[in-house]
C-alpha cells in the first residue's frame, strides 16, 4: 500500500472520530428540526416514499401545498427509523452527516493542490464556535456545503464535467432551497476563467443548472416544492426587508458584535493575513500549475466574501459556506507562498507552526462556547412527557395546539398520532394567513394569554379570548405548553381555569380547550 493510501485511510480514520466524538459529546440535540427530519423519515419509512401528505403543520402552507423540499435527505434517513431508540438514530445520522462533510472538505481541499488538507480540515472544525455546533446537526445543510465544495473542485480541476449532474441533482433533490449553490459555485468559477482568459467550462454551469432542476423536480408533488422553495429563498428575504417581526430562529439574523467577534473575526483574519503573504509572491511566480492554481484562489475568494456579506448583513446561518469558502481562499494563498523553488524548509516549518497556533486559539476560542452550545441545546426528552399523555389520551386526528413553530419535531418525533399547528420556519404559517400568524404570535411572545388578535397592531374591539381562538380558529382541542418559554400564559391558565389544566408535567403542560366542544 502506497504512502499517499495509507495517509488517507489515516484521515478518513480520524475524522470518524472526531465526527463520533462532536456528536455525541453531549445527549443533548442540537437543533429542533433534527427531532423533524427523523419524524418525517419515519413517515416514508411506514407509509411509502410517495406519500405526500402533511397533516401534522394544519395551518401552513406545506398542508396545502403537499410537498417535501427537504425529500431526498428524509429518504436519506429512513434506515436511521429502524433504530429502535429513535434518539441514537438522530445522533448516528448526525455523526454520518459530519463525517461526509469533514471528508468532502478533506477532499476538495486535496483535489486543488492545496498544502496539508488534513491540517486545513481541523481548523474548519474549530475555527468558528457556531460552525462546530452546526456541524453536529442531523439537518441537510452540511450535505449541500458538501456537495457544493466537490462540485466547485470538480469545475475547477476535472476535465470531464459530466459527474456535476448526478452531484447537482442530489444537491437539490436532497435540500432544494439551497440547490442554487453549486450553480452559484460553477457560475463563479466560468467568470474567472473568462476573466482570466483560460479555457472557461459552460458545461458545468448546464450540468449544475440541469442536475439541480431534476433534484428539484423529482419528488412527489414537484410543483408544490417549487411554490416552497420559493417562499423559504425569496418571500422570507422580502419579509425581513419590510422589518415585520416575525419570530424566526436567530440563525436568520445577523450576527450581534459579540457573535462577529467569536465566529467570523479569527477566520477573516487568517485568510487577511494569508493574502498578505500570496502577495508577496504572486508576481515572482509564472509556472502552469501556479497559474492554475491562481484561478482557483481568485474563484474561491468572490463566493467567500459573498457570504461575507450575507452571512454580516442577512443572515448569520451563512456562516459555515463564507468560512469553508473563506479557509479555502487562505489555504490556496499560503500554498501558493509555499511554491518558490528550492523548497525552503523554514519557510513551511514556518507556515505549519503558524497553522498549529491557529487551530489551539480556535479551539480555546470555539470549545469553551461549543460546551456551552450543548448545554443549553434541546434536551432528549423535549415534549416527551406531553406528547406521550396526548396520544393516549387525546382521540387520533386531534389539533394541539402549538405556541411555537420550532416544537413541531419533538411533538411529532414522540407522537404522530396528533395533528398540530405549524413548523419548519414560521414564514410558512405567515403565508398560509397572515390573520392566524399574528394571533399564533402573541401567544408565543406570552403576551396573549388572555386575548390575542390576527393584525400586528390591534384596537380594543378587534382583541377576542384566547380561549374562543384556539377553539373557532384554529380548531384546537389542546394546547401544549413549555413552561419557561410561556411561564406567564401557564401560571395564569392554571390559575383561571378557563382552559383546564389536564396534564402537568416537569417541563410542560397540556391544557384542554373547552370551547371546542360547544362550537
Amino acid at each position: 500500500m502506497k504512502n499517499n493510501q495509507i495517509k488517507t485511510i489515516g484521515v478518513v480514520a480520524l475524522l470518524a472520530v472526531i465526527s463520533a466524538a462532536l456528536q455525541f459529546s453531549t445527549p443533548n440535540i442540537a437543533d429542533p428540526d433534527s427531532f423533524y427530519h427523523l419524524a418525517h423519515a419515519k413517515i416514508y419509512a411506514e407509509r411509502g416514499i410517495f406519500y405526500n401528505e402533511f397533516p401534522w403543520a394544519q395551518f401552513s402552507v406545506i398542508k396545502n401545498l403537499k410537498a417535501d423540499i427537504w425529500y431526498g435527505f428524509h429518504l436519506f434517513l429512513i434506515p436511521f427509523t429502524f433504530i429502535k431508540d429513535g434518539i441514537l438514530g438522530i445522533k448516528l445520522a448526525g455523526a454520518v452527516i459530519t463525517f461526509l462533510t469533514l471528508t468532502a472538505f478533506y477532499w476538495s481541499f486535496n483535489r486543488l493542490k492545496i498544502k496539508w488538507p488534513w491540517v486545513w480540515t481541523l481548523v474548519f472544525i474549530v475555527a468558528a464556535p457556531d460552525v462546530m455546533y452546526r456541524l453536529t446537526m442531523t439537518r441537510p445543510h452540511n450535505l449541500s456545503l458538501a456537495l457544493t465544495l466537490i462540485i466547485f473542485a470538480l469545475a475547477l480541476t476535472s476535465r470531464k464535467k459530466w459527474p456535476i449532474l448526478p452531484l447537482g441533482f442530489i444537491a437539490a433533490f436532497l435540500h432544494s432551497a439551497l440547490g442554487w449553490l453549486p450553480v452559484l459555485a460553477v457560475t463563479t468559477v466560468f467568470l474567472i476563467q473568462k476573466l482570466r482568459r483560460e479555457p472557461a467550462g459552460w458545461l458545468s454551469i448546464f450540468y449544475a443548472a440541469t442536475g439541480g432542476v431534476v433534484g428539484l423536480l423529482a419528488r412527489p408533488h414537484p410543483w408544490g416544492a417549487v411554490k416552497l422553495t420559493y417562499i423559504q429563498v425569496v418571500e422570507i428575504m422580502l419579509v425581513k426587508t419590510k422589518n415585520i417581526p416575525l419570530l424566526f430562529g436567530r440563525e436568520l439574523n445577523p450576527p450581534d458584535l459579540d457573535l462577529f467577534l467569536k465566529n467570523i473575526l479569527p477566520a477573516t483574519t487568517v485568510l487577511l493575513i494569508s493574502l498578505i503573504y500570496y502577495k508577496t509572491v504572486s508576481r515572482k511566480i509564472y509556472d502552469a500549475e501556479s497559474q492554475q492554481q491562481k484561478t482557483f484562489l481568485w474563484a474561491a475568494l468572490p463566493i467567500s466574501l459573498f457570504f461575507f456579506l450575507i452571512t454580516t448583513l442577512v443572515a448569520r446561518r451563512s456562516y459555515d459556506i463564507f468560512i469553508s469558502f473563506g479557509l479555502m481562499s487562505a489555504a490556496l494563498a499560503l500554498t501558493f507562498y509555499l511554491k518558490p523553488k528550492p523548497a525552503n524548509p523554514r519557510r513551511e516549518s514556518f507556515v505549519m507552526s503558524a497553522l498549529i497556533i491557529a487551530v489551539g486559539l480556535a479551539g480555546l476560542n470555539s470549545i469553551p462556547l461549543f460546551k456551552e452550545y450543548n448545554r443549553n441545546a434541546w434536551p432528549p426528552d423535549d415534549l416527551k412527557e406531553s406528547s406521550l399523555w396526548l396520544k393516549a389520551n387525546a382521540r387520533p386526528g386531534e389539533i394541539v395546539f402549538n405556541t411555537s413553530w420550532d416544537q413541531l419535531g419533538s411533538l411529532m418525533f414522540w407522537n404522530r398520532q396528533n395533528y398540530y399547528i405549524n413548523g419548519m420556519d414560521p414564514i410558512f404559517q405567515y403565508t398560509y394567513s397572515q390573520s392566524l400568524y399574528w394571533k399564533n404570535h402573541f401567544m408565543l411572545a406570552d403576551t396573549g394569554y388572555t386575548h390575542t388578535c390576527g393584525l400586528i397592531k390591534c384596537l380594543k374591539e378587534e382583541i377576542e379570548p384566547v380561549g374562543l381562538v384556539l377553539a373557532r380558529d384554529f380548531g384546537a382541542s389542546y394546547v401544549v405548553l413549555k413552561k419557561d418559554r410561556n411561564p406567564k400564559t401557564y401560571f395564569y391558565w392554571a390559575r383561571d381555569k378557563t382552559l383546564p389544566l389536564v396534564f402537568d408535567g416537569a417541563k410542560d403542560a397540556v391544557f384542554r380547550v373547552p370551547l371546542f366542544e360547544n362550537e
